[in-house]
């Protein structure tokens, strides 16, 4: 597609809103008016385990631990995996801070690794030359909600002894070989925060099949408490991170719209790998058919420095010509969470995000996105 670039006063590609974000209805605001009228906001209500209870069904998991937000969640899981002062955890430096500071807000160590270009997610051929006597975890990033590549970073885990966390806050519904992430190592945390395709505004969760692994998780999580528990025994050292019924309604909600939702976020995602591939200049996120189920929170697309060499083309110029184009485009990570780690730094200066209430607007719709890349990267 050809025209005069709309950042230069030319006709825009796309007029027409792209869909709201977050979504409520007479359906949110009737549940949390009955919260509201019954006097139980937080401890003693029914939403909070009811979410529980669902989530872990439809992930396939035998328990979950409900939290205030998802950097708590995943504070929650390290603890319960074992993490302790001094420790090792082994994670991407392509994701955000909170990935990070839930490690060291437990004085362990983030020992980053680069990360696989075509996938932004840990690059599984790193991890051995990583560890240390003092490693104790490895926390994938399911970054975008793609699944990382949990066949070889169980099998290094297995191998040498170490837990498995997963950093599952983008990847709700996701699957790697049909089975859902988040119950792919020994716990995964999810974030239910603003931006999210399933959100109370914040929140978070910790899933997993193991049961002293819960019992930790829980306690920590509720003060101390053993679950089932007096509430005024306290047999270990907790925190009070515990989500309210009014999250927990508001997340019941958006749980039975989220499987229809995926759906066509899923196809806009396909149909805009199938389209931006052809338009040079550009590289689309590498196939993998162990992959079942994306999360579809991200749709990340590359420039291609090389093949615009001698002048890359500056993806926040890009950017900006693409919501010039009516094209709400992100820039995503810019700085890696660890600084000299090549795959990682070339992604931050070169992937754009198409978010996913971009997505929600249909497989059709992406052929705006499409024809916008197509007109700013089209030699004038």
């Amino acid at each position: 597609m050809t025209g005069r670039l709309a950042i230069d006063g030319g006709t825009p590609v796309r007029t027409a809103p792209w869909p709201a974000w977050p979504r409520s209805g007479a359906a949110e605001r009737r549940a949390l008016t009955e919260v509201l009228e019954s006097g139980r906001w937080g401890l003693g209500g029914g939403a909070v385990p009811e979410l529980e209870a669902r989530f872990a069904a439809l992930h396939g998991a035998r328990y979950a631990v409900a939290c205030c937000n998802g950097t708590m969640a995943l504070q929650t899981a390290l603890v319960a995996a074992g993490v302790q002062p001094g420790d090792e955890v082994i994670t991407s430096p392509y994701s955000f801070v909170a990935t990070a500071h839930a490690v060291r807000s437990l004085g362990a160590v983030p020992a980053f690794v680069d990360v696989e270009p075509g996938t932004h997610n840990l690059d599984p051929e790193r991890i051995e030359d990583a560890i240390t006597e003092r490693t104790t975890a490895i926390l994938p990033v399911h970054i975008g909600g793609r699944p990382a590549d949990m066949d070889r970073v169980n099998d290094i885990a297995a191998r040498r002894g170490l837990r498995v966390v997963e950093d599952a806050a983008q990847a709700w519904l996701a699957s790697w070989r049909g089975r859902p992430v988040g119950t792919l190592g020994d716990a995964g945390a999810f974030s239910f925060q603003s931006s999210k395709n399933l959100t109370a505004g914040e929140g978070g969760l910790v899933l997993t099949d193991d049961e002293p692994l819960y019992r930790r998780a829980w306690s920590w999580h509720d003060c101390g408490r053993d679950p089932g528990g007096s509430p005024h025994e306290h047999g270990a050292v907790g925190l009070n991170l515990r989500m309210t019924e009014f999250q927990a309604v508001l997340l019941l909600s958006g749980l039975e719209r989220l499987p229809a939702e995926q759906a066509i976020r899923q196809q806009a995602m396909d149909a805009l790998a199938t389209r931006l591939a052809e338009i040079e200049g550009l590289r689309t996120p590498d196939p993998d058919a162990r992959i079942t189920a994306h999360g579809c929170h991200i749709f990340m697309v590359r420039l291609d420095e090389s093949r615009m060499a001698p002048d890359p083309l500056d993806k926040h110029r890009v950017i900006e010509a693409l919501r010039a184009e009516g094209i709400p485009a992100h820039p995503g990570y810019g700085t890696p969470l660890q600084r000299g780690l090549p795959v990682c730094e070339a992604l931050c200066r070169s992937t754009i995000w198409i978010k996913h209430q971009v997505l929600l607007a249909g497989a059709d719709q992406m052929q705006d996105v499409v024809n916008a890349f197509a007109k700013i990267l089209t030699p004038h």
